[in-house]
């Protein structure tokens, strides 16, 4: 009988299709390593969430795993180094929870423009003269700076230049070619994109490449009247520089959804700061998205446990240049 470890508990309709397969599933009672290495030497796959982490010592001590899937699209929570030299195939979801996280983030848009938060508090404290404030601003005509424009920035920038009639500004050097013909302006550098914009949206990955990117000088060169939303990692950005310039109010204000660390230590400022609203690493947890992720990271399982290749293999290329695949 074939095993597979859950990292965490997934949807049922994804727990049902490993039971309907007579595979035998074994629930990781905590997401700490010494924990996953005590109960992963006889499985053949994990399904792993954002929680729990595949390290290097995992991987060596489960000497029969051939399969890592994972429910969504960052792997930054899996040693893919580690799983590729021993042949182990890491999938990943790259467009399973696009729209969640678009619409998500067009609602932290809306909710910065609106000033919902405050216009919410104020009502509930008895000061209706609020509404004669004039704080919120629309967002037809403003322009929106997308950092990454994959699966999800490329959706974001659809739906609000095509339906809020935002102005599209974007940086990603690695697609620009597949935007020829719309009407979006792409820039070279972080500098202008960060310079220009009203509204900026990160839609990157955590790598190397990307962690810390968005530095003090970026963000303190931002318009005093613009805002900055990361859905993304909360590893790309400075995040002591972003607390001091929302404490400076040097600009509008942020929406976060990630943060360096998971959850953010009791003591973090920006828990106190009424310029920034927060959330838990939830963009992408819609009802939709979650059986989605479920049922499509066992899917890939299955298909593999039944000699089919799977949907998405994160590390195809470098599997194949070993002589894997």
């Amino acid at each position: 009988m074939k095993k597979v470890l859950l990292s965490e508990e997934i949807h049922p309709d994804g727990r049902k299709m490993l039971e309907e397969k007579g595979i035998e599933i074994i629930t990781a009672p905590d997401v700490k390593e010494e924990t996953l290495i005590s109960i992963v030497k006889d499985v053949e796959a994990i399904i792993v969430r954002s929680k729990a982490k595949i390290t290097k010592e995992i991987i060596e001590n489960a000497p029969k795993l051939k399969i890592i899937s994972r429910t969504g699209a960052g792997v930054d929570n899996i040693d893919v180094n580690a799983a590729t030299e021993k042949g182990i195939l890491v999938c990943n979801l790259p467009a399973v929870n696009s729209v969640s996280v678009a619409e998500y983030t067009i609602a932290m848009i809306l909710h910065l423009a609106k000033q919902l938060n405050l216009m919410d508090q104020a009502v509930r404290n008895g000061n209706w003269e609020i509404r004669n404030s004039s704080v919120s601003v629309e967002v037809e005509g403003k322009i929106l700076g997308i950092v990454g424009m994959g699966n999800i920035g490329s959706l974001v920038a659809k739906k609000c230049h095509d339906g809020l009639g935002m102005k599209i500004v974007a940086y990603d050097p690695y697609v620009k070619e597949k935007f020829r013909g719309y009407n979006y302006k792409f820039v070279d550098t972080l500098e202008e994109l960060f310079k220009k914009s009203d509204f900026i949206t990160l839609h990157c990955p955590d790598m190397p490449e990307t962690r810390g990117m968005i530095t003090r000088e970026l963000i303190y060169s931002m318009k005093p009247t613009a805002y900055l939303i990361n859905v993304a990692r909360g590893t790309v950005i400075d995040e002591q520089a972003l607390i001091e310039a929302l404490k400076e109010k040097r600009i509008a204000g942020a929406g976060l959804d990630v943060f360096q660390q998971e959850p953010p230590s009791r003591d973090n400022e920006l828990l106190r700061l009424e310029n920034v609203i927060l959330s838990p690493h939830s963009a992408a947890l819609t009802k939709e998205a979650t059986v989605r992720m479920a049922v499509e990271a066992v899917q890939a399982v299955i298909d593999y446990f039944e000699g089919r290749q799977p949907k998405y293999i994160y590390n195809f290329k470098a599997l194949k240049e070993k002589g894997y695949i």
